[in-house]
């Protein structure tokens, strides 16, 4: 009995070059594309089957900033979009090819970060207006939940060779998370110490709350090119 066991184990070894002569990562897909708030994305894909597959992404994030002015004595801010989107997926293909359904969720570095630098001058904060100084800094960040998603898409078909992505869906994270903080002298007043200044910066927060107040999920809308080992 030991001798036909050690001769299934030989026979199984001497099978395994026939069985997995092809390259180790043979049937890995491999994506590079560009997405709305993940920015560059890499992903890697490989399939269970003809109909189900594992795909993961890591992103670097957008990295866009711009200005956006306020009126009158209200806070310029430099607003910045900052951090990527990391996704593990199932995609399910009913036909087997090239377009499918996914599940999965996404790990949520993406902030959108929003800086005051104040000159000395009259300064809005929340509804009351104060002399603002020039050392007066406000800092606000805007983020979102990691949370469960769905898309669907075209592209990492199980066949070999290059082929194209797209893929349209939504990240539901829920209604985003908003602080606002600030550091400088109002009227000579230690914004970051005095009650009155910080509840005007709490009214503040939530003008930046209601405007963000519609934006309960992000967007996925992804594209570029794919190659399948």
């Amino acid at each position: 009995m030991k001798k036909l066991g050690l001769s299934s184990v030989v026979l199984t070894v001497m099978a395994l070059p026939l069985s997995v002569s092809a390259s180790p990562i043979e049937n890995v897909g491999l994506g590079l594309n560009y997405g709305l708030f993940s920015g560059p994305t890499l992903e890697l894909t490989y399939p269970i089957n003809d109909l189900l597959s594992v795909r993961g992404a890591l992103s670097s994030g957008m990295g866009l900033s711009k200005t956006d002015r306020g009126s009158g004595s209200e806070p310029d801010y430099k607003v910045e979009a900052d951090g990527g989107i990391h996704r593990l997926a199932l995609d399910y293909r009913p036909m087997g090819g090239s377009f499918f359904l996914s599940a999965g969720y996404a790990i949520n570095n993406f902030e959108i970060k929003a800086n005051s630098y104040q000159s000395s001058g009259s300064v809005t904060i929340g509804d009351t207006t104060y002399n603002g100084s020039s050392d007066l800094r406000l800092k606000g960040v805007v983020d979102w939940d990691n949370a469960p998603m769905l898309t669907l898409g075209w592209g990492h078909s199980p066949a070999q060779g290059w082929g194209a992505l797209f893929e349209l869906g939504a990240i539901f994270t829920g209604a985003a998370n908003v602080s606002l903080n600030g550091s400088g002298t109002v009227d000579g007043l230690d914004i970051s110490t005095e009650p009155a200044v910080r509840a005007a910066l709490d009214t503040e927060e939530k003008k930046l709350k209601d405007d963000f107040a519609d934006f309960d999920f992000l967007p996925v809308l992804q594209a570029g090119v794919t190659y399948r080992f």
